[in-house]
């Protein structure tokens, strides 16, 4: 029987793609705003902080020499980052660095903010995590057509422009950031 490694890399590289999946980790966002998923009864202070299973795929557990490969692939494919979502009134917004592993972002080569609204705080994480290390070459932030002068708005601008330095970041107004597809990086 063949192993992985002896397939043409055109064909390890469909395998790839079809099992590597980054943008998975939002299915994670639903479940917590699923009202069935959230417990009932009690003050809201009395319910826990939701945990988040994070996984690593697979075939990423195989060998050195498959995951070496196979990571390199998975840090091309761009990534979509939405802000993270809030959990209770009293406690704070969920860090990006519980959904996903801060050093996975660290490593990416494309990534895709979508933000609907500011998202102050997430923005502020995610260039922080970037701040200490980042392997980006193209940074898109999609930010709705409508008028922001909210100062949250401000302070994410300013953070992004200022990061626009060390990494390209293309800005694009739309209607609905979310939902739009995101260009390819040329």
């Amino acid at each position: 029987m063949a192993s992985l490694l002896d397939l043409p890399a055109e064909i390890r590289l469909m395998i790839y793609t079809c099992l590597l999946k980054p943008n998975e980790y939002v299915k994670s966002y639903r479940k917590l705003k699923d009202p069935e998923s959230s417990a009932k009864g009690g003050p809201l202070c009395a319910i826990p902080r939701p945990y988040v299973k994070r996984y690593t795929p697979s075939i990423l557990l195989l060998n050195k020499k498959i995951a070496t490969e196979a990571l390199h692939y998975l840090y091309q494919i761009p990534l979509n980052l939405y802000g993270t979502p809030s959990t209770y009134f009293a406690m704070r917004q969920m860090d990006i660095t519980e959904f996903i592993s801060e050093h996975y972002l660290q490593r990416i080569h494309h990534g895709v903010l979508r933000l609907n609204h500011a998202n102050k705080h997430f923005v502020l994480s995610i260039l922080d995590i970037w701040g200490a290390e980042n392997r980006l070459e193209r940074l898109d932030v999609y930010r709705p057509k409508t008028q922001l002068d909210n100062q949250h708005w401000k302070v994410v601008e300013s953070r992004l422009s200022t990061f626009s330095s060390v990494v390209p970041v293309v800005f694009h107004e739309v209607d609905n950031p979310l939902k739009v597809e995101a260009t390819r990086a040329t």
